[in-house]
């Protein structure tokens, strides 16, 4: 009865998985379809660019000290502190309101900052929700943002609302206020609760994941900022698309993530070593499959892929291949969480950053999208193999994952060379 009930449990967060999560997915490319290329850059710049970076600022790194507190150190009774964060996320939301309205803050930042909060509320929640193995609801929970742009985007079909970026606004302002008044109301339900030492030892911790959150986010997640700064919102909007097809693989890692978080924090580095490796190379085959048989599926249902595949499947392959490296980083990141390296990990981050930006200034005037993927690539992959280093420094070896992340990269860069841009 044990296993069928197991079996049942599992075959529901399955379920509710996959529509979440395809909605997430399927969700942005839809859009790329009706909204124009510029609008749906300006999208893609406020959810997955300057969005996601600005969230990992004002979340201050306290989501990540949530499973560090309560699971590794079974410092229960700080839990009840954590509740505070949520009126310190209300802080610069409540400024992006005064910019706009009183001070004509640019939209595309406005909408940006709107997101931002938004994405570090799911965070901070589900990273809770995952810590006590709630994986229905913390999925729910991740996908919201891109169930409320598929009700938007429903409704433009309908004809109910404009086909615009001033119309996603709309939607988007009305699902953070959503977590405005339930965050008060949480508050006060849990206030006599809070003890605010409590929630000063959480940011003496979390500090360190703030700044290792945000290095790691900058260097992996600024994609389509870079873009935006060298070309236009046009061209951000082409990007995000085939990251957002490349993405597919992601959907694995996070059943993985999802499931298995509890474990990731308490598994020996050892074991963990054997899973990953096997993992990588199982993601990278998968990628590369999908690239190759994607013009055959994609191309029928959108006019957007058709119209540009030929031109951009160079960049497409490329991202296809840095999906594993993200998915990579971001296992390890929970590992160096775990094992309170992040200190020492943010300094040689914070080198590369500095490195990169020396090779972006001086290659400036030859950027072109595919040259400026390549760079982008390259920057991910050394950030991969830098957290390595830093565990292998503590004697937290994961000698297989590191030699599959490299072998992928030059096999990547081989392939790119020889073959498809011989």
């Amino acid at each position: 009865m044990k296993i069928v009930a197991r079996i049942r449990k599992h075959s529901f967060f399955v379920l509710v998985f996959t529509i979440a999560k395809a909605t997430v997915y399927f969700v942005p490319l839809f859009l790329a379809d009706v909204l124009s290329r510029t609008d749906f850059g300006i999208l893609e710049y406020a959810l997955a660019g300057l969005g996601m970076i600005v969230n990992t600022v004002i979340n201050l790194g306290v989501p990540g000290a949530y499973p560090y507190f309560i699971l590794r150190e079974k410092r229960l009774e700080l839990q009840p502190s954590f509740k505070l964060h949520v009126l310190v996320l209300l802080i610069p939301f409540v400024i992006n309101q005064i910019l706009f309205f009183f001070f004509e803050l640019n939209i595309n930042f406005y909408l940006a900052f709107n997101v931002s909060y938004i994405i570090a509320n799911q965070v901070f929640y589900s990273t809770q929700l995952k810590s006590h193995e709630k994986s229905i609801v913390a999925v729910i929970l991740d996908s919201g943002l891109y169930i409320v742009l598929l009700v938007y985007y429903i409704f433009s079909l309908l004809g109910l609302v404009a086909i615009s970026i001033n119309a996603i606004n709309v939607f988007i302002i009305l699902y953070a206020m959503g977590y405005v008044f339930y965050s008060i109301y949480n508050f006060f339900k849990h206030k006599n609760q809070i003890l605010i030492d409590g929630y000063k030892i959480i940011l003496s911790f979390s500090v360190h994941l703030l700044i290792s959150t945000f290095l790691i986010f900058l260097i992996t997640t600024s994609g389509r900022i870079l873009v935006e700064y060298f070309f236009d919102f046009e061209a951000v909007g082409v990007y995000a698309f085939y990251f957002r097809l490349a993405a597919i693989v992601v959907m694995i890692y996070q059943v993985i993530n999802i499931l298995f978080f509890k474990k990731i924090y308490t598994l020996s580095p050892l074991l963990l070593d054997e899973y990953y490796f096997k993992f990588f190379l199982f993601i990278y085959t998968l990628s590369v499959l999908i690239f190759f048989i994607s013009p055959y599926i994609v191309g029928e249902f959108s006019d957007f892929f058709t119209d540009t595949f030929q031109s951009y499947k160079n960049i497409y392959f490329i991202l296809s291949a840095q999906m594993v490296v993200w998915i990579a980083t971001a296992l390890n990141s929970s590992i160096i969480d775990r094992e309170k390296l992040a200190a020492k990990n943010n300094i040689k981050f914070l080198g590369l950053s500095v490195v990169a930006l020396i090779v972006f200034y001086f290659c400036r005037n030859q950027m072109d999208l595919q040259f400026l993927v390549l760079i982008h690539f390259t920057i991910i992959s050394t950030a991969c193999l830098i957290q390595y280093f830093s565990l292998y420094k503590k004697n937290i070896i994961f000698r297989k994952s590191a030699l599959t992340i490299a072998s992928l990269y030059l096999f990547t860069i081989g392939y790119y060379y020889l073959i498809l841009c011989p």
